[in-house]
């Protein structure tokens, strides 16, 4: 659909909270994904924007190929050992994309890391940001059936990681004493659930204008916790896609999915895009 050049701003605007969170999805920096994104912004504006039949995944693919552009040229200016360097290619091959998918790790720290490079970028992508398959085969250089068996296979292995009944009691109980110390304002209770190096990542939906998706160190993820506790008080403990979890509101308005290691949140993330919402199974 071609957009006349006066919507391009309001189309942009519309389209900016999806484009942040991709690309700090992909990239674990604010900062980045604020350069990111008015990167892609210079050339939507450049573009000829009759040619493009589909704004939201013109955009999505700008913004999803400057990421990987940008990691490329941090994996050449980062010193490595031999066996860590990448075997040189030309062009967009599929083996580099997978090594470079590999290392964008930062901000799906909660299931993801059980996956391999090509199926988190497929499950990302589409599972969590709704692209096409057809989009992702052409990051991936591959065709759009191996891009969905990818996805399909990644979310098999997610959904079906179950826990030890003891570990899952223990991630809950751990869960369950972090939403109590939120509701009442606890910071000893925060303290004792919460690692000293624990991360918070959450959907610009859910955040105040300005506000970092990436919040890192048990003293940030307090202060922030004390601030939303009036949000804290209308929490309740679920289960999400069979893990221990916290839903908030009706609907619900969002949802924390826990990343639990000795008895310690290392990271959660704050799951606030109806999209997002739409494909968690969520369980009172």
């Amino acid at each position: 659909m071609a957009v006349e050049n006066t919507d391009r701003v309001a189309v942009f605007d519309r389209e900016r909270p999806r484009l942040l969170a991709v690309a700090f999805r992909v990239l674990g920096s604010d900062a980045d994904a604020q350069d990111i994104v008015q990167e892609a912004w210079t050339r939507y504006v450049n573009a000829d924007v009759d040619e493009i039949r589909n704004v939201q995944a013109w955009l999505t693919t700008v913004v999803t190929r400057l990421c990987l552009d940008l990691l490329r040229r941090r994996s050449r200016e980062e010193p490595r050992g031999p066996e860590d360097l990448p075997v040189p290619a030309d062009g967009d091959d599929p083996e580099e994309i997978a090594l470079l998918a590999g290392e964008l790790t930062a901000a799906f720290t909660v299931v993801v890391e059980e996956l391999t490079p090509p199926q988190r970028v497929a499950l990302i992508l589409h599972d969590v940001f709704g692209a096409p398959f057809e989009e992702i085969a052409h990051i991936l250089d591959t065709t759009a059936g191996s891009a969905k068996k990818l996805a399909s296979r990644a979310r098999v292995r997610v959904r079906r990681t179950g826990w030890p009944d003891e570990e899952a009691r223990e991630a809950r109980e751990v869960v369950c004493a972090f939403m109590k110390a939120a509701q009442q304002g606890d910071i000893d209770g925060l303290v004792h659930v919460l690692h000293p190096d624990v991360t918070r990542t959450a959907d610009p939906q859910i955040l105040r204008p300005g506000a970092p998706q990436r919040v890192h160190g048990r003293k940030a993820v307090i202060e922030e916790a004390r601030a939303m506790r009036a949000n804290a008080r209308r929490a309740r403990l679920v289960l999400i896609d069979g893990r221990p979890g916290i839903a908030v509101g009706g609907g619900p308005l969002a949802a924390l999915a826990f990343h639990i290691a000795d008895g310690l949140i290392v990271h959660y993330d704050v799951i606030a895009d109806p999209r997002r919402l739409a494909l968690l199974n969520i369980e009172d």
